[in-house]
């Protein structure tokens, strides 16, 4: 590999980068400038993204005796209460199935999560409103951050159904409280914010129709600064980059720094979506997402033919690499690839990093597991470029399309 340091590299991206920010423009902006410090050139793709304001969230519980408000979040593209709120009775209901939600309509209903098809639930058995919670009971308020989420968009078009998000600790105590009655308040505006993808590419020597991309998303949630999730794997995939721009293999590769991954993956949906003409020339992709854990231990997913998988599983054996390979569906910027019928390799390093969270530090981190993970994807990834007939099928089995259907529902 190349003198590349990647610790170095996630140091100068080692700030909150928010998808559709100035602050994740930032970091397009150092990613770059980074290619063309290699020798290459990078274009920035701009697309839109549907956001959304929250201007005002609460949960009021009216208990007969002292009421007291609960810190919320508002849950994104759920809609908006009246402006002096929805006051209902309050019902917990679990995990939502259908005995759980007898008698929910016109009550203010507390499930253990919401999903696609429980939204749906509740809006057909005509539900108020919901609330659900994040974290652990035994967070510290005052070091961890209550998230911000939102549900997709597909789900948002079912209807409005206005949801708030709480502390565990704070759903604990409403459930052992069992109000009879709650007050919930909503107020939140459709937004359109601007990202980008960050795009590279390297002209194969012989075989420049057949192209390999290589992907990792840039941005970070809400209250991160990201270095695990994942400026790690954009620092893999720069270290690529300095290795393929000095040793060009006989296929085209091509780097896609991907933006907006953690608002839904829309970096790559926006690409797959602006290049579908191109998708065909793609024999396959490796996507890496949260590497370089001090603690951890690598796996390797592959959306394709069960000769991806072998072939990974030889390598790793060939250079003494351990890491578990699976085939399946895996939420990353891999799975808009993979539904569009680009066979995916998703790489991470599982372990303790943080993950969507302040606590993703660098400490977590070494150049040393960095460099182990990107030597395996190196290597793997120029054997197939320099094979002088691509050495796995471009198919992706139907099990596995049935599971892209389920997920990108």
């Amino acid at each position: 590999m190349s003198n590349f340091k990647q610790i170095d590299f996630i140091k100068e991206i080692y700030f909150n980068r928010m998808g559709g920010t100035e602050n994740e423009k930032k970091a397009a902006d150092i990613i770059i400038e980074k290619v063309r410090s290699l020798g290459g050139t990078a274009t920035y793709e701009p697309f839109e993204v549907d956001y959304f304001d929250i201007d005002e969230a609460s949960l009021c519980v009216l208990s007969g005796k002292k009421d007291y408000y609960i810190h919320v979040t508002g849950y994104g593209r759920t809609g908006c209460t009246p402006k002096d709120g929805i006051e209902a009775p309050f019902m917990y209901a679990g995990g939502g199935s259908d005995l759980e939600l007898e008698g929910c309509e016109g009550k203010i209903v507390f499930v253990n999560g919401i999903h696609h098809d429980l939204y749906k639930k509740l809006l057909d058995k005509k539900a108020a409103g919901f609330l659900t919670f994040d974290g652990s009971i035994f967070d510290d308020k005052n070091k961890t951050d209550l998230a911000v989420r939102a549900i997709k968009k597909n789900t948002a078009e079912l209807g409005e159904l206005p949801g708030l998000l709480m502390r565990a600790a704070d759903a604990l105590k409403l459930v052992k409280d069992m109000p009879k009655t709650v007050k919930i308040k909503l107020q939140q505006r459709n937004v359109t914010l601007t990202s980008g993808n960050v795009v590279a590419e390297i002209p194969g020597t012989e075989i420049e129709n057949e192209k390999m991309a290589f992907t990792a998303h840039y941005d970070s949630t809400r209250y991160s600064k990201g270095a695990w999730d994942n400026a790690s794997g954009c620092a893999n995939l720069m270290s690529l980059y300095s290795y393929y721009i000095k040793n060009r293999p006989m296929r085209t590769v091509r780097f896609i720094w991907c933006g907006s991954e953690e608002l839904g993956l829309l970096g790559s949906k926006a690409y797959v979506k602006a290049h579908k003409d191109e998708l065909d020339e793609f024999v396959l992709g490796m996507n890496i997402d949260m590497t370089g854990t001090i603690i951890g231990n690598d796996i390797a997913c592959v959306s394709g033919d069960d000769a991806i998988k072998a072939f990974m599983q030889f390598c790793a054996a060939e250079i003494a690499f351990p890491v578990s390979v699976s085939t399946g569906v895996f939420p990353s910027d891999s799975t808009p690839f993979a539904h569009a019928g680009v066979p995916f390799v998703i790489f991470q390093r599982g372990g303790q990093g943080g993950m969507h969270s302040r606590n993703d530090i660098i400490t977590a981190l070494s150049e040393e597991s960095l460099r182990r993970t990107t030597e395996y994807i190196r290597f793997t990834s120029e054997r197939m470029l320099n094979s002088k007939k691509f050495p796995a099928p471009r198919n992706i089995p139907q099990n596995i399309k049935e599971e892209l259907d389920r997920y990108c529902k």
